[in-house]
């Protein structure tokens, strides 16, 4: 019954421009996006229907107005009111669905900035985040928040622009998947030396926009870690191999090396239940030898281009503006997440990176898309995307 009661809720919040316990939401504050409109053919429960959309760094975000109505035709059906005087939001259950006070002023356009906003509202008296835009005026919601909050089905089929809603089914990671241009630019954000305490934050700000990284991890902090760890991966990231204990690989013997590998590998496998597919050498050394070991484990090595050496400066503002004016399609982007200013950087870089056009994308995503086979033992930098 709840499946409803998060749609409507958002969208009384969003266009009045307050939280649901009456907090005013400063949209203005916050950075603008540009916002891309597509109209979405959407099942709701074996129902089509047409409905209007933006595409939003890479995520789907839906007028509210349109998704409650449409919800409220399955079994369960809700009614709201809003009040002006105290700000609040009141949702009555098992009532037609109504939506009192509520004005809808749609203007569609093609490309509009979007202005994020994060909307904190109660459900039966539960906090419950959705990420949101304000768009010309209008309040669009993430779809795939929405359906994990409310705990049902939502499959984007790209090629067709199409979406199917399914109350009746349970909410899984998969259903929504990010979307790739293999014709857009595209960049990989790496961190090495994790997980810590500061890995959190940038997975909150990657979530928020939709992005993902590749976080190569040190073998000897991932027990300390297991729930970054899992979260980061169940959120599209990828979690590669930094070696167990960050020694400099070209001071261990060939079966050391493998050994130190192999840990960390097993490490990650046990929480992911998948084992790392790419690894980067501590401090970025090896020499042939050490190449020579790695291919007996079958995986590239992964170097970078961009290198605004946080680990050094410990300052957000260099870090911040080294990459954005050297980044270009096709870097690795080094980064490390033991350090709280890198995470304050990323914080600033994600939406800047996103509105310069950059998507963000895995190591193995953006060597796929780049029509690039790994080579065990081969040492990648960046690549040359051709399109």
């Amino acid at each position: 019954m709840k499946n409803k009661f998060i749609v409507t809720i958002i969208l009384m919040c969003m266009l009045f421009g307050i939280t649901a316990n009456g907090i005013m939401v400063h949209a203005d504050a916050a950075e603008p996006v540009e916002a891309v409109r597509i109209n979405a053919v959407i099942t709701v429960n074996d129902a089509r229907m047409l409905f209007h959309a933006y595409e939003v760094n890479g995520r789907l975000y839906f007028d509210i107005f349109e998704i409650a109505f449409a919800l409220s035709g399955t079994e369960k059906q809700f009614t709201l009111r809003w009040g002006d005087r105290n700000r609040t939001i009141r949702v009555i259950s098992d009532k037609p669905y109504n939506a009192i006070g509520l004005a809808s002023n749609r203007r569609i356009a093609d490309v509009r900035l979007a202005i994020p906003v994060d909307i904190n509202f109660l459900i039966d008296d539960e906090p419950v985040l959705i990420s949101a835009y304000n768009i010309s005026g209008e309040t669009y919601f993430d779809l795939h928040m929405f359906a994990a909050a409310k705990n049902f089905s939502v499959t984007w089929n790209s090629l067709e622009n199409s979406i199917n809603i399914d109350t009746r089914q349970q909410f899984t990671e998969n259903h929504i998947g990010r979307v790739i241009d293999p014709s857009k630019p595209m960049v990989a954000l790496t961190f090495d030396d994790g997980p810590s305490e500061f890995t959190t934050p940038i997975l909150d700000i990657l979530e928020r926009y939709g992005a993902v990284a590749t976080f190569f991890v040190t073998g000897n902090r991932v027990g300390n870690y297991n729930d970054i760890i899992l979260r980061a991966f169940e959120a599209g990231n990828e979690i590669s191999s930094h070696s167990w204990s960050h020694r400099s690989l070209t001071r261990l013997s060939n079966e050391n090396i493998l050994g130190e590998l192999q840990m960390t590998n097993d490490a990650v496998e046990a929480i992911t239940g998948v084992i790392p597919v790419n690894m980067r050498p501590p401090f970025g050394e090896f020499n042939r030898r050490v190449i020579n070991t790695i291919i007996e484990t079958g995986m590239p090595i992964i170097m970078w281009s961009v290198d605004p050496q946080d680990w050094r400066t410990r300052n957000a503002d260099i870090t911040y503006d080294y990459i954005l004016e050297n980044v270009e399609d096709g870097d690795i982007i080094l980064l490390h997440d033991l350090w709280e200013p890198t995470a304050d950087a990323v914080v600033r870089l994600i939406p800047a990176l996103i509105r310069k056009g950059f998507q963000l994308v895995t190591i193995s995503e953006l060597l796929q898309y780049s029509d690039i086979t790994p080579v065990p033992g081969n040492v990648y930098n960046s690549v040359n995307l051709t399109r």
